[in-house]
């Protein structure tokens, strides 16, 4: 059988510092016509940069070796010229931003049909376009023709990425985290389309991601890349059912799991490429590691179907299941410290904000629930539930009907200096932490900002504060000179997590902080804000998609369906007998609840 794609000792460098660095090295896989293969690993392992290797679609300055076979040609010796006859034709490529891949200012259909037409000519084809909408389900496709790419949800947008991908059927799909972001409802619909799609055309898939629970439901071969080199590879049943590497067994052991007391949180952190050991790169992180470890990068060794470059591979055994780690939680008594009554929030409609002729329906609909002190409450539910828009109305940053009360006081009848004292008591971290830190600024100055409000702190007892932040935050107090540039995705999350602890909050509304981040440092996330929780009684509401983080998470969690709460109750109780179909629905969605 000939391969779809064959990767021959391929090595990526780019440059770095005025120096040109190696990022990947010497990677070798091979994916058949129907097959999956997963490529994993912690964010800076190389994974994208593979990915992008492959279709030649690296900075200036960037160097390759090796070959890239795809249909008989090896890309690397192509000239550009030859490489834009293949791109899009014999291999498509999803990326991880769909919003950013698509051009704004021309319709989606302008945007499939250019793919078609630059590979077999002709003028814009309306049926192969309105086609391929309906292959990757859009509903409506005719009159959704004309639509722009802002006008389609996440989801919507992702089939269409998709629908230009696969406009000339191409033999290879590579998919670079393509369900990170979404709710686990469309993702597991857009996973589903993607497997379907390539038994139908028998096509090779690289798929790109950190969710390991999407590779174990779907993939049929893995490859674990840390720090640009090959650690272990092969049959993905084996995989997860005997992992050899003791960096697959880490991988593995940070996925959250309902109930679990503890994550496995990886010590250390992966190194930078201008300083990656000469020996095995996990050692200094490797809880089994070996003098000699260090000596050397250690040779593959066969097993049954896998094969792992380490010295000292895991010896077979069953894969632990963690059931030592899982307890059903006593019930906790929460002192009350805020309470949400019957909150409404319509947004502006034509007509102006409510009152007018005209009133919007509402996004969320009389939410009523209260938190306690030292509690931790999940709201989770697909896209446009409402969950963001329950967490501003409780940060008040917007209009609102009901009312909010905090520590009895309700905010509504705050004004002034009392206002703004009571709102203090309530922080936020967003999303992507790299969007909310200023990049002009230092980290020392953005931690040091919400002190400064208060006035008349010395600069060195600001200096000292800002050090104690960061130390209980887990990073190191040398970090507040430097920029939010040099970060990596866990570190910013940490630094938002600084900067919301400075103003000694009662409360922090987590929007989604754990979406964008690979397993290991999740869980190294999320164990440092239940270790927070615990030592400051700090509350939490945690807004999420992830139904295993929330779970882990959780003392108890709100169900948001079309702006409703529709379910309410603790975690265990919840998660072991749902009362609501949709509720249900979404436990269904999370593959991660069903190795638990």
């Amino acid at each position: 059988m000939t391969p779809v794609l064959k990767l021959e000792n391929l090595s990526t460098s780019l440059p770095r510092n005025g120096k040109t660095v190696p990022i990947l090295e010497s990677l070798n896989l091979t994916i058949n016509a129907g097959e999956m293969l997963a490529l994993v690993g912690e964010s800076g392992s190389g994974k994208t940069i593979a990915a992008l290797s492959i279709m030649r679609l690296l900075p200036p300055g960037a160097t390759l070796a090796g070959g890239i076979w795809l249909g008989g040609q090896n890309l690397v010796q192509l000239t550009e010229p030859a490489l834009r006859r293949i791109r899009g034709r014999s291999a498509g490529m999803v990326f991880q931003n769909p919003l950013a891949a698509l051009n704004p200012s021309r319709t989606v259909a302008s945007q499939i049909a250019e793919a078609w037409r630059v590979h077999n000519g002709g003028s814009k084809n309306t049926g192969r376009v309105l086609e391929l909408l309906g292959e990757v389900g859009i509903p409506n496709a005719a009159q959704r023709l004309d639509d722009y790419p802002h006008q389609f949800s996440g989801g919507q947008r992702q089939r269409v990425m998709l629908a230009m991908a696969l406009a000339c059927r191409p033999s290879l799909l590579i998919a670079d985290e393509p369900t990170s972001g979404l709710d686990p409802l469309i993702a597991r619909q857009i996973m589903e389309l993607i497997a379907r799609l390539r038994r139908e055309l028998n096509m090779g898939v690289l798929f790109v991601t950190h969710d390991l629970s999407v590779v174990e439901e779907h993939a049929d071969a893995v490859h674990v890349l840390y720090a640009g080199k090959s650690v272990e590879w092969g049959s993905a049943k084996q995989f997860f059912a005997h992992p050899r590497h003791p960096y697959s067994e880490a991988l593995l052991g940070s996925i959250a799991r309902v109930g679990q007391a503890r994550l496995h949180n990886i010590p250390g952190a992966l190194p930078e490429p201008e300083s990656r050991p000469a020996g095995c790169r996990f050692a200094p992180r490797c809880a089994h590691g070996q003098p000699d470890c260090e000596a050397a990068f250690p040779p593959p060794s066969q097993f049954d179907a896998t094969v792992a470059a380490c010295f000292y591979p895991l010896p077979l055994q069953e894969r632990p299941t963690y059931a030592e780690h899982l307890a059903k939680p006593a019930p906790q008594k929460f002192t009350p410290q805020l309470q949400a009554e019957n909150l409404t929030v319509r947004y502006a409609g034509k007509t102006g904000w409510f009152g007018a002729a005209n009133t919007p329906p509402p996004s969320l609909r009389e939410a009523t629930f209260a938190l306690g002190r030292g509690e931790c409450l999940g709201v989770v539910g697909e896209s446009g539930s409402g969950k963001s828009t329950l967490g501003r109305a409780v940060l008040q940053m917007l209009p609102y009907e009901g009312h909010v009360l905090l520590e009895g006081r309700d905010f509504g009848t705050l004004h002034g200096a009392a206002r703004r004292a009571q709102r203090r008591r309530l922080q936020l971290v967003f999303q992507d932490p790299r969007e909310s830190l200023n990049p002009r600024l230092r980290i020392g100055d953005i931690i040091a900002e919400p002190l400064r409000l208060h006035g008349g702190i010395p600069h060195a007892a600001l200096r000292e504060k800002v050090e104690t932040l960061l130390h209980r935050v887990g990073l190191n107090p040398e970090m507040a000179r430097l920029y939010p540039g040099t970060l990596s995705g866990g570190q910013a999350q940490r630094i938002a997590i600084a900067r919301a602890l400075a103003a000694s909050p009662g409360i922090i509304v987590l929007d989604e902080p754990t979406s964008s981040l690979d397993v290991s440092t999740q869980a190294m996330l999320l164990n440092l804000l239940k270790d927070l929780a615990y030592k400051d009684a700090l509350s939490y509401i945690l807004i999420s998609h992830d139904f295993a983080v929330v779970s882990y998470m959780a003392d108890r969690i709100a169900v948001l369906h079309e702006g409703r709460i529709v379910e309410m109750n603790t975690t265990a109780e919840l998660i072991a007998a749902p009362q609501h179909a949709y509720t249900a629905a979404l436990i269904a969605a999370a593959p991660q609840l069903r190795r638990s």
